[in-house]
C-alpha cells in the first residue's frame, strides 16, 4: 500500500455517520493513472497484438482517457481510504458511500467517503442513578417461601435491572448507529416469515391479520424494541469499559460447565461459548456493580 500526502477533512454526521471529503495531489495521482493503464492494457485485445501486449499509448487512445481515470480512482480510494480509517483511528460499520467530487486530468483527485461508526457515548453519572434505585424486599407467605421465593426474586430482579438500564440509557448521550438496528429488525422479520408457518401453523399474512397490523407497522415496532435493546448493550458494555470489568477465565469456565451439564452431548461449539457466557458473565458484574450502589427502604 502506497504512503501518500493527501489532506483530508472529517465531519461528523447526525445519527452516528461520518464523512470523510480527501484531496489526492495531481503529482500522486498520477501514480494511479499509470497503475490503471497497465491493468487496462493487461487485458487489452487489439488487432495485430498477442492479448496484453498492444503499446500503451495505443491502448489509452482506444479506451479513452475518461476509462482511465476512472480505474485510477477506484485504485486511488483502495488505497487511501484505509490509510485515513486507521490514522484516524475510525471505526466504520461496514462499507463507505463514496462519491467523486473532482476527476479531471492534470488535477488533484477529490473524492466523498460517508459511513456509519460506532457511536461515542456520554455515559449518565450511572452510579448516582443506581444510587437512588430502592431494592424492594419480596414479601412472601410461609407457604410461599419453599416455592416462589426465588422465582420471584429473579423477577423482580430482572425488572429492575430492565427499568435501571433503560434510566441510565435515557440519561446518556450517544446517537445509535441506524445501520445496526435495521440489520437486526431485518433479520428478525426475515426469520419470522421463514418460522410462522411451522410455528403458528398459519401463513406469515394471516399471523398479521391476527395482530391486526401491517408489516410495516410489525417492522416499525420492532425495529423500536431493537433500538432500546442495542442502546442498552452498549450502555452495558461503556460501563464495563470505564470500570475495567472484564470476566475471568475461571467465571467463564463455570458458566460453561453449567451449561454443558443440561446440554450433554448436543456438540456444543466451545469457542462460541466462551464468547457468549464471557458477555453474559460481564453484563452479570456491570449489574452486580450497579446493584452494590442501590439504595435501601
Amino acid at each position: 500500500m502506497l504512503k501518500l500526502m493527501h489532506s483530508a477533512q472529517i465531519n461528523k454526521l447526525p445519527k452516528s455517520k461520518m464523512e470523510i471529503v480527501v484531496s489526492l495531489p495531481e503529482a500522486d495521482f498520477v501514480a494511479f493513472t499509470k497503475s490503471a493503464l497497465e491493468e487496462i492494457a493487461k487485458d487489452a485485445e487489439m488487432e495485430g497484438f498477442r492479448k496484453g501486449a498492444a503499446p500503451k499509448e495505443l491502448v489509452r487512445q482506444r479506451v479513452g482517457e475518461q476509462k482511465i481515470l476512472e480505474r485510477a480512482a477506484n485504485l486511488a480510494i483502495e488505497n487511501i481510504y484505509p490509510q485515513i480509517v486507521a490514522e484516524n483511528k475510525i471505526e466504520p460499520l461496514g462499507y463507505p458511500e463514496v462519491d467523486i467530487i473532482k476527476l479531471v486530468p492534470n488535477n488533484p483527485f477529490e473524492f466523498r467517503a460517508t459511513v456509519s461508526v460506532f457511536p461515542q457515548i456520554k455515559l449518565a453519572d450511572y452510579k448516582a442513578i443506581a444510587a437512588k434505585t430502592i431494592a424492594k424486599e419480596v414479601e412472601v407467605t410461609p407457604e410461599e417461601i419453599k416455592r416462589l421465593k426465588m422465582e420471584k426474586q429473579r423477577h423482580e430482579q430482572e425488572h429492575a435491572r430492565e427499568d435501571l438500564i433503560n434510566r441510565i440509557a435515557a440519561s446518556s448521550e450517544f446517537e445509535l448507529p441506524e445501520v445496526l438496528v435495521a440489520s437486526e429488525t431485518e433479520k428478525m422479520i426475515r426469520e419470522l416469515k421463514e418460522k410462522t408457518p411451522n410455528m403458528l401453523h398459519m401463513s406469515f399474512e394471516d399471523y398479521l391479520k391476527k395482530l391486526n397490523k401491517t408489516e410495516k407497522e410489525l417492522e416499525q415496532e420492532i425495529f423500536a424494541q431493537n433500538y432500546q435493546k442495542i442502546g442498552n448493550y452498549l450502555i452495558l458494555e461503556e460501563i464495563a469499559k470505564v470500570e475495567k470489568i472484564e470476566p475471568s477465565q475461571e467465571d467463564i469456565a463455570a458458566a460453561i460447565k453449567r451449561v454443558s451439564e443440561d446440554h450433554e452431548g448436543e456438540g456444543l461449539d466451545s469457542d462460541r461459548l466462551k464468547e457468549y457466557y464471557g458477555s453474559v458473565v460481564k453484563t452479570e458484574k456491570v449489574f452486580e456493580l450497579l446493584e452494590s450502589l442501590f439504595g435501601k427502604k
